[in-house]
């Protein structure tokens, strides 16, 4: 069944903050990572972020083609 954006929004917030208490350092690193990944750069925040709906287009995931659209 498919969910409305915001039961998406509050399910991820919720597994985020789960994952996030864990105080595990790798995780906290990734998520920078991500972080820091989206920032403008060589090329700006909306480009990359049409370069990750592409990717979860083609490996054709639900929840990650919802992310990036959001």
């Amino acid at each position: 069944m498919a969910k409305s954006v915001e039961e998406f929004k509050k399910e991820r917030e919720k597994l985020n903050e789960i994952v996030l208490s864990g105080d595990n350092i790798d995780i906290k690193r990734f998520f920078g990572i991500d972080t820091a990944v989206c920032r403008d750069g060589a090329l700006d925040a909306g480009t990359k972020e049409l370069l990750g709906l592409v990717a979860s287009v083609v490996l054709r995931c639900d929840d990650c083609v919802t992310y990036h659209t959001i």
